[in-house]
């Protein structure tokens, strides 16, 4: 069976612009919180802009991700791609944001390296998966609205357990396509049973509990949005019944659903099915962009901190427009950089 034959990856698609939107979407969610405006809900249920990107990254991750290893069950290689495509950069973003506290940190050069927390940033973030996720560097944005250094690289741990889970679903079941993809869909009704539960009863977990360790909050609505990606995936080639039927179940749940947390699974799914279906397409596909390469994780990792700057420094309360521009360009190039020194160079090593 020629599973790398299935795959519509190696086609002009808009994948790239897709994750790049996503990254955007949580560049400009923490720009409106960091100057102090209610952030941007997706609809009634009030879906967040940041969520909604995460949610658009998670979903795109389980549909390549799945397809990667279908075009080869390769256990050892799967791992290795997985590894090269987060830690390089990942690293080097960590020393940038070392490095770039100690320009800024209003403490002496001495006080800054010897103190415990400068290394608590590195010793703890440098695996991703160890918790709790550090989010400050001693006498670094002491003056921002929020003092974090980056505060989005806590969803990080969370794609690497997606990835592990993953690899322990397709290990289990090999080239089984069709067992692959029961077996998954058994999870994912589980998964989305779960999460409306959990949203029913519990409220979410606040602060560092939210975002610096694991909780199950987190852990299903990531798990659930990588897992419908995923059997997507499986699930290819698609007939328009059968296309028409995956996406006539969220819609259901948001029609028909009970309560306003089955609506909010449902659109939730909803949106990253419609996510993918566009970024098989080429709609949105860019071969100057495909040339510049794949900003999308660079954006991610750089934002924070150059927003932070720039908004602490810059911002007056009416000139956001500005600094927005200002920032989502400096960070672009940033990316760039990133891209082209970092990323790519070990990519090639997949």
């Amino acid at each position: 069976m020629n599973l790398a034959a299935q795959t519509p990856l190696e086609r002009q698609n808009s994948f790239d612009l897709i994750r790049l939107f996503a990254a955007l979407c949580v560049l400009i969610s923490h720009q409106l919180g960091m100057a102090g405006y209610p952030e941007l809900p997706l609809g009634p249920l009030g879906i967040a802009l940041a969520s909604t990107g995460l949610y658009i990254f998670f979903a795109l991750s389980g549909y390549l991700v799945c397809h990667s290893w279908l075009r080869a069950p390769s256990l050892r290689r799967f791992l290795k791609a997985r590894v090269l495509r987060i830690y390089p950069a990942f690293i080097v973003n960590i020393g940038f944001c070392v490095l770039f506290g100690a320009m800024l940190t209003t403490l002496s050069a001495s006080d800054y390296w010897l103190s415990a927390q400068t290394w608590r940033f590195i010793v703890l973030n440098a695996p991703i998966l160890t918790v709790p996720t550090q989010f400050t560097l001693p006498g670094v944005f002491v003056d921002a609205r929020w003092p974090i250094v980056n505060g989005s690289i806590w969803t990080i741990k969370y794609e690497l357990l997606c990835y592990l889970a993953s690899a322990a679903l397709m290990l289990a079941t090999g080239t089984r396509k069709a067992l692959a993809r029961n077996a998954l869909a058994i999870v994912l009704f589980l998964l989305i049973t779960a999460y409306v539960y959990r949203i029913s009863v519990y409220e979410p977990p606040q602060g560092e509990a939210f975002f610096g360790y694991y909780n199950a909050f987190n852990l299903l609505r990531f798990f659930m949005t990588f897992a419908a990606g995923a059997l997507y995936a499986l699930s290819e080639p698609l007939s328009d019944r059968a296309r028409l039927v995956f996406l006539a179940v969220p819609a259901a749940l948001i029609i028909f659903g009970p309560s306003p947390e089955f609506s909010r699974a449902g659109i939730i799914l909803l949106l990253v099915l419609l996510m993918i279906e566009v970024g098989k397409t080429e709609i949105f596909f860019s071969s100057a962009y495909r040339r510049v390469g794949d900003l999308s994780y660079g954006t991610f990792l750089y934002g924070y901190p150059i927003q932070n700057l720039l908004m602490t420094r810059y911002y007056n309360g009416s000139n956001f427009s500005i600094v927005t521009a200002a920032t989502v360009t400096i960070v672009l190039a940033i990316a760039w950089l990133s891209w082209r020194l970092v990323e790519k160079p070990f990519l090639r090593n997949k």
